[in-house]
């Protein structure tokens, strides 16, 4: 395509977390250059619905039908990890990158299928973990990436609260805390050792605590768990360099720079007036910017798929090691 085109997009899937980030963010003028094609879902009052609302041209009930019948760039996959392995793989063999909503799968395998077709296929699948493109922690990581002023990565300490509406406790780490996993990595690279201990107090509920190493040697702690809900105190990342400098991330909204003399604060100056929610801030309006131009730019977008064959294989071993049984159950839609 050539830079007068419209990227042309389409999207399978108009499901509650669909509705409530991918379709207004990709309404905004962040995406002039986007032409909102199709719509596909099994239930063809929704995506009508939500065509009608977010300005998008056709819809169906059959994605092999829209990806016969429509010239698309790309495709945006949002059905739910159990669906997407069988979904994505043909997506691709359509010759259409995906940008993929996390979880990539509900197990490792059904990851490593989509990572597969991606290889046999050649195209890009990114997987959204939109924390990684937030405002925040694009600032937190570009102070870091300053070495001569912060040095090298001794020490992540994070933690990410959950919610008791999860079914398992494996559900609510693949689905929620997978988050907390990706930003660890984001800022310290790949794992190379894992620890964990867990205390359950129920079949589904309780608290996690893993030691990681990365491949720089530096150690890495999380304390994830089933309770304390997703308010302003639900997460916190902090990252310490070699030089006496470290970065606070508070609640992805705050982020404190200090050395071991003083500190200063940044924040946004702009936020909407709505719960804990901003498409921008939160990174929802970036990780889809990025995939759009990574794929008119020939980029591969990050994370990848195969990024995230390698979290979802860390996230079983933190389970394993820490004895949560590795199973996933449908999140109701209370959530």
């Amino acid at each position: 395509m050539n830079d007068k085109e419209k990227f042309r997009l389409g999207v399978i899937g108009a499901g509650i977390f669909a509705e409530a980030n991918h379709y207004p963010s990709l309404s905004t003028h962040f995406f002039d250059d986007v032409e909102r094609v199709a719509v596909c879902d099994l239930q063809l009052e929704r995506a009508e619905r939500l065509a009608g609302k977010y300005g998008w041209k056709k819809t169906y009930t059959d994605f092999k039908a829209m990806l016969a019948k429509e010239s698309l760039n790309a495709v945006i996959v949002c059905l739910g990890g159990k669906y997407h392995p069988d979904v994505v793989p043909e997506v691709l063999e359509r010759g259409l990158p995906v940008f993929l909503e996390k979880p990539s799968s509900i197990d490792v395998a059904g990851t490593l299928k989509i990572l597969e077709a991606s290889k046999k296929t050649g195209l890009p699948v990114q997987v959204g973990h939109q924390k990684r493109h937030g405002l925040a922690y694009e600032r937190a990581r570009a102070y870091i990436r300053d070495k001569e002023k912060f040095g090298n990565i001794i020490q992540i300490e994070s933690k990410m609260h959950g919610f008791t509406v999860f079914p398992t406790f494996y559900t609510c780490m693949l689905e929620w805390q997978c988050h907390n996993l990706d930003l660890m990595i984001s800022f310290g690279g790949q794992i190379t050792e894992i620890e964990a201990k867990s205390f359950r107090n129920s079949d589904r509920t309780g608290a996690l605590t893993a030691m990681l190493r990365f491949e720089s040697g530096a150690l890495g702690i999380l304390g994830w768990g089933t309770y304390g809900g997703p308010g302003q105190f639900a997460e916190r990342i902090e990252v310490l360099g070699d030089k006496g400098r470290g970065v606070i991330v508070t609640n992805a909204r705050v982020v404190t720079f200090y050395d071991e003399e003083v500190g200063e604060t940044w924040t946004s100056d702009w936020n909407p007036i709505s719960k804990n929610q901003s498409y921008m801030f939160n990174g929802y309006i970036p990780e889809l910017r990025h995939f759009i131009d990574c794929v008119k730019e020939g980029r591969q977008p990050v994370p990848s798929i195969e990024d995230e064959a390698k979290t979802m294989q860390y996230l079983a071993e933190i389970a394993t090691k820490a004895g949560i049984p590795i199973e996933w159950a449908p999140v109701s839609s209370a959530l």
